[in-house]
């Protein structure tokens, strides 16, 4: 007698009995979409092209080098998707609507999450030393991280003033990329970023005065004007209620 609980499957498997949990439709037999062609592997696991091995010098580390910043630009992707469709919320005005605010709540501490995970990521990165990546560094040149196009659309998005960017080669930040994608910067600068559509938000709600929240004033207010609504009812249906009467 074993010790593991899961061995009374083995033995009913090994016996020929029917296993519930293996019945269903196989859909790669049928010609149903399968895993990989899903998630488009074919293209995800051939993108590593090794600069250095095109060289005739591979140089190991290189792999790392890449799948990593592969890895960094799909997330990046991912809060692109997610925070415009927080902005495209706040610009619609539907944000008093409370399942579109859970939603946007969600959402951003979605991106709060990928976000520590991308810093978390670094450490794979700390494994390979700088001689490590001086083997292959030349290979890459002139590419950078501050070429990357998504990264820059998150800062305007977010709402990164031009004054708190630091300057690549000296020049302005969009001389870095050109044609579309280009345009696709100057259009996230002129879009609302998420900064100024919270403000305007925030600029919205109630209580908010310079000299405080003025409660009872603001009480008064909404009492009156409830009364006033009643009065204007009541006065409405009177005539009708003295046609009844005669």
């Amino acid at each position: 007698m074993t010790g593991c609980p899961f061995n009374f499957t083995k033995l009913a498997l090994e016996d020929g009995a029917d296993d519930k949990s293996q019945e269903g439709l196989n859909k790669a037999s049928k010609g149903g979409l399968i895993y990989g062609e899903y998630l488009h592997l074919d293209k995800i696991l051939n993108a590593q092209e090794l600069q250095s091995e095109n060289k005739g010098n591979k140089i190991h580390d290189e792999h790392l080098f890449i799948v990593t910043h592969q890895a960094y630009e799909l997330w990046f992707k991912q809060i692109l998707w997610e925070l415009d469709s927080v902005r495209v919320i706040f610009q619609n005005g539907h944000v008093r609507d409370e399942r579109n605010m859970l939603k946007m709540v969600t959402r951003m501490q979605r991106i709060s999450i990928i976000l520590k995970l991308l810093v978390e990521q670094f450490s794979v990165l700390e494994t390979m030393t700088a001689l490590d990546f001086f083997d292959f560094r030349d290979y890459l040149s002139p590419a950078s991280g501050f070429q990357s196009l998504q990264f820059r659309l998150l800062e305007n998005k977010i709402g990164v003033p031009q004054s708190l960017r630091v300057p690549y080669n000296r020049r302005h930040y969009r001389d870095n990329f050109k044609g579309k994608e280009s345009e696709l910067l100057l259009k996230s600068e002129q879009e609302p970023t998420l900064l100024q559509l919270v403000k305007a938000w925030l600029e919205r709600t109630p209580g908010l005065e310079p000299e405080g929240f003025n409660f009872w004033g603001k009480f008064e207010a909404n009492v009156l004007n409830g009364l006033e609504q009643e009065y204007a009812i009541v006065q409405v249906h009177i005539p009708i209620y003295h046609v009844v009467l005669r």
